[in-house]
């Protein structure tokens, strides 16, 4: 988790991540009461993830080092300078993804072959969390995968908390597998 999560505060993907994901959201949060009254939890995150996805798209494409891919409707990001690939999702508390999962997502979270993926970079869920009313997100975070389980799960400090010379990331959760 150490070498992932630094790599990625190294190369500034971190503070990215976190402007690109709360960004989305606060989008979402721009609909209008009169519209968002009709939105059930499922719309509600299918239209945050798509603002997500397209605040992605602007803030990465062209960079060097990050690859986009959209494999049969999954988006993903391949950080190459980190070797990791991300796909964007909601998330809770531990850094479990919500909602009912494709047979892509199961595939993606179990490592398994994605036709058009490269097998070998680090598969990682980054996303947020959010409040109890769902009007904010408690944190956006980042996740390894392992099936329905994660194997670490980090969040990204908020802007207003971070502190100089200290991490942009906080371990939230680590679930060790046995083998």
């Amino acid at each position: 988790m150490s070498e992932i999560m630094d790599g990625f505060e190294h190369c500034g993907y971190l503070v990215e991540l976190d402007e690109v994901i709360r960004a989305g959201h606060t989008k979402y949060r721009r609909t209008p009461p009169e519209f968002l009254i009709d939105h059930t939890p499922r719309s509600a995150a299918s239209d945050t993830h798509d603002y997500i996805v397209a605040g992605m798209g602007k803030r990465f494409w062209g960079r060097k080092g990050v690859r986009p891919f959209e494999i049969r409707g999954l988006h993903l990001w391949l950080f190459e300078n980190v070797n990791a690939v991300i796909r964007i999702k909601k998330m809770d508390g531990l850094g479990r993804t919500q909602g009912i999962q494709t047979g892509q997502a199961k595939d993606y979270d179990a490592d398994r072959e994605i036709p058009g993926l490269p097998p070998k970079p680090i598969r990682l869920v980054a996303g947020y969390w959010e409040n109890e009313t769902a009007l904010e997100v408690t944190r956006t975070q980042i996740a390894r995968p392992f099936g329905r389980r994660i194997d670490w799960c980090a969040a990204i400090v908020p802007m207003e908390k971070r502190k100089d010379g200290a991490r942009v990331w906080a371990e939230v959760a680590r679930q060790y597998r046995i083998a």
